[in-house]
């Protein structure tokens, strides 16, 4: 009798994890986030992506939440006239603030795009692009630290100057991406594990082919911090 009870129990854990699979493909997005115990995406956000334990270099895990934010949104605080204008804020919604505040760190990322002043050469218009680029991802990193409500470690990341393409519309080179640090181990190497997880979801999300291989602060063996 006890073998055959075994026999149904094992049956039923399998039966059980049948089940759980099914219902996980199922799941929205924000059913997901639920049982991972994060906040559902705000509506700033266009694109939401958690990745669990993406590795450093000495097999130490870190896992982020990617926020990549609306069109609307991205036009309201990324044109450089708006970012750069002293008192200009963008306003965040109650959703995004309990995001925010669910993060151990937070990784503001300042982008610029293809476009350099005429009658410069373009190493020149490079480096006042990736200085510009710097000032985004300091700008953004002060508009965070205003609506967060605790103290929380706020890094800010350069990718820089985005490559030539010729293209006659270059706003979506200027992107407005959030990095959340959501858990790591002790002693985990953000940079490292943040390369490691954008290399390996760069097929299901082709923004991170475009930081890592298109702005030139992105493509090198590090990140570039803004101190």
């Amino acid at each position: 009798m006890r073998p055959l009870l075994s026999k149904f129990a094992r049956y039923g854990a399998t039966a059980a994890w049948a089940v759980a699979g099914i219902w996980l493909m199922g799941a929205t997005a924000n059913e997901l986030r639920a049982v991972w115990l994060v906040p559902p995406t705000p509506p700033e956000v266009s694109h939401d992506l958690i990745i669990r334990n993406a590795k450093d270099d000495e097999g130490k895990n870190t896992s982020f939440r990617i926020l990549l934010f609306t069109d609307e949104f991205r036009w309201r605080i990324n044109s450089f006239d708006e970012i750069e204008k002293e008192g200009a804020r963008p306003h965040f919604t109650d959703e995004m603030k309990k995001v925010l505040n669910s993060a151990r760190e937070i990784i503001a990322v300042g982008a610029s795009s293809e476009e350099i002043p005429a009658g410069i050469s373009f190493t020149a218009g490079r480096d006042l692009e990736e200085r510009r680029a710097a000032r985004r991802a300091e700008k953004i990193a002060v508009w965070v630290r205003e609506a967060i409500g605790k103290p929380i470690p706020v890094r800010k990341l350069n990718v820089g100057h985005h490559a030539p393409t010729g293209s006659g519309d270059t706003s979506d080179q200027r992107r407005v991406v959030i990095i959340l640090v959501l858990e790591h181990d002790d002693g985990a190497d953000i940079d490292q594990s943040l390369r490691s997880a954008m290399a390996g979801e760069k097929v299901r999300s082709p923004i991170f082919e475009t930081l890592l291989t298109q702005y030139s602060l992105g493509a090198g063996s590090s990140f570039t911090w803004v101190p």
